[in-house]
């Protein structure tokens, strides 16, 4: 097939197999159905999900099996609405990531060449990109998390060692109240450390509660 414009002749099926072969992501044709498996893509599918496009679609493979679990309902909703409007879809979600993890993409698609007898449109078209910030992002976020984690941690062993505080100071008052007034100089130190305590505790809660807010800000 080829198309003509002004004295250029441009040949459809190399053009489009060009465009595929230069940009971070593919081009797709889907079947619409429920697991989105793949009637033909670009040279670029292989590269962003490690999946060998030909036998892929030779094999009818699940595209919605390389999707994360937590997004799929997310890609469901947006072609279904834009399947019921007659528009196109747009949706950004991970895509699980050639040996391991995901990559943020987005997706931009619609629907095409409607069934005779149904009226449904047989075949979804689109393209799937690389958010390569998106994915750079959330590889930050997650070192974030982590690292909020490993403080929590470090705040709970602090809560642990202001309670032995509190029980030395304890124990310190007793033996002061034993030795009268022999342990007035204990009863000082008992009061101090108490004091300490009770201070610290407050500004480790804090410290908790702002830790807390963060862990939120990170999500996605």
């Amino acid at each position: 097939m080829s198309s003509v414009r002004g004295a250029a002749v441009i040949d459809l099926a190399e053009y489009t197999e060009s465009i595929g072969s230069r940009i971070d992501g593919f081009l797709y044709r889907g079947l619409n159905r429920d697991d989105y498996a793949m009637v033909w893509v670009s040279s670029g599918f292989q590269a962003l999900t490690g999946e060998d496009g030909d036998a892929f679609v030779r094999q009818r493979k699940s595209f919605s099996a390389l999707i994360h679990p937590e997004d799929i309902q997310s890609v469901n909703d947006a072609v279904a609405q834009a399947l019921e409007t007659g528009g196109r879809w747009q949706v950004a979600y991970r895509l699980k990531a050639p040996g391991g993890g995901w990559r943020y993409v987005h997706e931009t698609g619609g629907a095409c060449d409607p069934d005779p007898v149904t009226g449904a449109p047989q075949y979804l078209d689109g393209i799937i990109l690389e958010s390569g910030r998106l994915t750079r992002l959330a590889e930050k976020l997650d070192s974030g998390r982590a690292s909020v984690k490993a403080m929590n941690g470090s705040i709970e062993q602090i809560f642990k060692t202001l309670k032995t505080l509190r029980l030395l100071a304890l124990n310190a008052r007793i033996e002061a109240a034993r030795a009268a007034e022999h342990g007035v100089g204990f009863n000082v130190v008992a009061q101090e450390m108490n004091s300490l305590a009770t201070t610290s505790e407050g500004v480790m809660k804090l410290i908790e509660a702002e830790l807390g807010r963060l862990n939120e800000a990170v999500k996605l």
